[in-house]
């Protein structure tokens, strides 16, 4: 569903969601701050401490990405690998994010996210719906 849909938006306005509606906000947040990376040049830092971490980063998916965010490392974000885990990392680089001067946090984090399928009043857990949209954005077969 793009983000211009009468749907999403209506969605956007809404004050109180039944639980599918929460869903399908919570898959277009996620869709929308990582289908720009599909297209968008990913920091060869970034790149490299994924490779030496066996990521394949064509069948990953970038969640989140911030530069030099005050009192943070050069490169913070979120990433959800080709083995569908749910990475945490902090990283500085050079001012061109283009040189590794050290990882400050590279954690799996997937135990400490809501994986559930029927989760009361909210439905989908986080991770299910990233997952799922991963392999949406991504033309990989669904489960």
């Amino acid at each position: 569903m793009n983000s211009s849909s009468p749907n999403i938006q209506r969605l956007l306005r809404k004050r109180q969601l039944n639980v599918q509606e929460q869903n399908l906000l919570t898959a277009h947040r996620i869709r929308e701050s990582a289908r720009p990376w599909l297209t968008r040049e990913i920091p060869p830092a970034l790149l490299g401490v994924a490779e030496n971490h066996g990521i394949d980063w064509a069948r990953s998916l970038l969640l989140d990405l911030e530069f030099d965010f005050p009192g943070m490392a050069s490169l913070t974000g979120s990433l959800l690998t080709d083995t569908e885990r749910f990475i945490d990392f902090e990283i500085e680089t050079d001012s061109s994010y283009c040189h590794l001067l050290s990882v400050e946090c590279w954690e799996d984090v997937t135990a400490q996210h809501d994986h559930g399928l029927r989760n009361r009043g909210t439905g989908k857990g986080y991770a299910t719906i990233a997952l799922e949209t991963r392999r949406e954005l991504l033309g990989l077969p669904t489960r």
